[in-house]
């Protein structure tokens, strides 16, 4: 084996920095097909290592969160064949039927997942932790009832106001769009 340094050609390097800057789109977008954060995030990084070895099928001044979303779906509905989840993934034709997107799509995604970040930043510091323990996590209620010494439902109170308010803030921030 070689140790020489081989460098990145010009048009790799830019689909590699546009994925790095489209990262959350493309994660937020594997998880409306896998919702198992940590194997979404494996997805993910599969995502990146293949767009990167098919860089030289991208065209620039396309759109490259529709692309990048096109090889997310393909490496979805590989990871979940592989693992054999038929009984936790999406049937294949509701997979294709959620990634036919248009770029206006994309557009309104990008926005829907920037509002949900601002809406997230909002929530009190409890309610904020709470929602990372349930949703980044994968804790059940009873775990995160566990883990900060409140009752489950008190979790599971505290967790419904949380996504009241998060759906509330989401709501305003589409109304003022328009």
């Amino acid at each position: 084996m070689s140790n020489e340094f081989v460098p990145i050609e010009d048009h790799t390097l830019q689909v590699q920095t546009l994925f790095v800057q489209h990262q959350q789109a493309v994660l937020a977008f594997v998880l409306s097909l896998e919702p198992r954060v940590h194997e979404a995030e494996e997805i993910v990084q599969e995502t990146f290592v293949t767009a990167s070895r098919k860089a030289a099928s991208w065209t620039a001044g396309t759109n490259f969160l529709a692309w990048a979303c096109t090889i997310a779906r393909f490496q979805t509905m590989s990871s979940q064949r592989d693992r054999g989840r038929s009984n936790r993934r999406l049937a294949k034709d509701v997979v294709e039927l959620l990634a036919e997107h248009t770029e206006e799509d994309f557009a309104v995604f990008q926005g829907r997942v920037s509002a949900l970040r601002v809406c997230l930043q909002r929530l009190a510091p409890k309610a904020h932790e709470l929602i990372n323990l349930r949703y980044h996590a994968g804790q059940m209620p009873e775990q995160i009832a566990e883990e900060i010494g409140w009752t489950v439902n008190s979790v599971r109170v505290a967790l419904t106001r949380a996504r009241n308010s998060i759906r509330e803030c989401l709501e305003k921030s589409e109304e003022t769009a328009q």
